[in-house]
């Protein structure tokens, strides 16, 4: 998978989530996707809430690589909370067709200054705009 992924799109993104919201920036740090978890959803801690944010990531990268074409990408994910199940999150990501390269940053992660009380959703921006670079084609 890791060999076939080089060919593909390198894909950054940055996440953040409170018990009731997350947040999910470009590679530039703009907001892409700031929304509400689902109501029916209730976190019984902030890392909970951590993961779910993660796997929301994970999601919107697999729509990019799926847009872009790839078989596989790579996506770097940087989180502002650690702590949660980091093997879950790669098992999404590897079912999604992506390699997951992980790193906590609670200091400088842009998605931690999520704009309260305005919601962006994900569709109303360019895939294209979460790839880094293209692997292998830079």
């Amino acid at each position: 998978m890791a060999d076939v992924a080089v060919r593909g799109p390198y894909l950054v993104l940055w996440n953040a989530a409170t018990l009731g919201t997350f947040t999910v920036c470009r590679p530039d740090g703009v907001v892409f996707w700031h929304a509400r978890f689902h109501a029916d959803v209730v976190f019984d801690s902030a890392v909970d809430a951590a993961k779910a944010g993660a796997l929301q990531a994970v999601w919107i990268a697999a729509k990019a690589r799926e847009e872009w074409g790839a078989d596989v990408a790579t996506l770097r994910l940087t989180v502002a909370n650690q702590g949660f199940d980091r093997a879950a999150i790669e098992v999404a990501a590897i079912a999604s067709g992506l390699i997951l390269e992980l790193a906590v940053d609670p200091g400088t992660n842009p998605a931690l200054a999520h704009p309260v009380g305005s919601w962006i959703d994900w569709w109303t921006h360019d895939l294209g705009t979460l790839i880094h670079h293209r692997q292998g084609m830079a």
